[in-house]
């Protein structure tokens, strides 16, 4: 049945969720019964129970073929081994996106916490002059920047412990311990213990000249390195929840400068433009890496993986900013 809201826009009927909770066992037999092939069946409710039924469905909707009395079926042929692949590249490839992850993000920490303190001090953070709007931000959004810093000293606090001494890290009890101002540590221990989101929205906040030597180091402009640094940090956070990151749409998207769109094919919504741009930070921040040779390797290991389902186009490894064939 179809309902309008208030606004006109036609709305789904809501009914009560009345799915039974199924055994593991009830759960393979009812894949098998929509067509799911099980070479070896023990190995397969092995590894299903160790995976769960709902994660492991979230790779199977490529493989689905139609309904047939309300249920998904799936395409003849489409056998668990098969899926189980792509669930064990996912995996892999989500410990080597955290590995550059940690580079950039240790990178960006001390970057902005050091070029910004060599000129204000420790504690500059706390000062809501070093802050602005950027000249990026959309214009019919509104920017309050008295709430804006508010809010972002309140969630640091929140972070690091400020009204929770049970939360904090050695090192920020012991400047608690010995300091009563100001008010909280310097930015070089603050730095260690937020979040990359807060090291992402501190950034994108900050004035010109503040941004400058960390523009530099990086070799990108504000708006393309905040951007970047935004959907590196959302792609971490889906990494560390272990989301899946073949064949997802993204839903934060990077910034693609117009003289690289022939790099990113003009496309940012799949993991391949988040890969590249991690490509290219980490060219400038770590020296002699071999990134991009294991990730070469592990989407070698599995050639059963469409990664056209990712964004990759197909000459990928030839492209200068892997060199990856011969």
């Amino acid at each position: 049945m179809v309902g309008f809201s208030l606004s006109g826009a036609a709305t789904l009927a809501r009914i009560t969720f009345a799915k039974p909770a199924l055994g593991l066992e009830e759960q393979a037999i009812l894949l098998a019964s929509r067509g799911l092939v099980f070479e070896n069946w023990a190995d397969s409710f092995d590894h299903l129970q160790h995976i769960g039924y709902y994660r492991f469905s979230g790779y199977l909707h490529p493989f689905k073929s139609g309904l047939n009395g309300g249920s998904a079926y799936y395409h003849p042929g489409t056998t668990f081994e098969l899926v189980h692949d792509r669930y064990i590249f996912d995996r892999k490839l989500r410990m080597l996106v955290l590995e550059a992850v940690e580079k950039i993000e240790i990178a960006a920490r001390a970057a902005i916490s050091n070029s910004v303190a060599s000129r204000h001090g420790p504690h500059w953070y706390m000062d809501k002059t070093k802050f602005g709007r950027p000249g990026f931000y959309h214009r019919h959004e509104r920017f309050d920047l008295d709430a804006w810093h508010a809010d972002f000293i309140a969630d640091l606090k929140r972070q690091i412990g400020h009204n929770q001494a049970s939360r904090r890290d050695v090192f920020i009890k012991h400047y608690y311990n010995s300091y009563d101002r100001p008010e909280l540590p310097p930015c070089w221990m603050t730095f260690e213990v937020i979040s990359f989101g807060s090291i992402s929205q501190c950034f994108k906040f900050l004035k010109h000249p503040e941004y400058g030597d960390v523009c530099r180091k990086f070799g990108l402009n504000h708006q393309i390195l905040s951007s970047w640094l935004h959907a590196i940090s959302y792609v971490r956070n889906l990494c560390a929840h272990h989301s899946r990151l073949w064949n997802r749409v993204l839903t934060i998207k990077l910034t693609i400068p117009n003289a690289r769109r022939v790099q990113f094919n003009g496309q940012n919504d799949r993991i391949y433009s988040v890969l590249l741009a991690m490509q290219i930070i980490l060219q400038k921040i770590w020296s002699n890496n071999h990134w991009a040779e294991a990730l070469g390797k592990i989407i070698d290991s599995h050639p059963r993986i469409p990664l056209t389902s990712m964004g990759f186009p197909e000459d990928w490894k030839q492209r200068k900013e892997w060199r990856l064939a011969p």
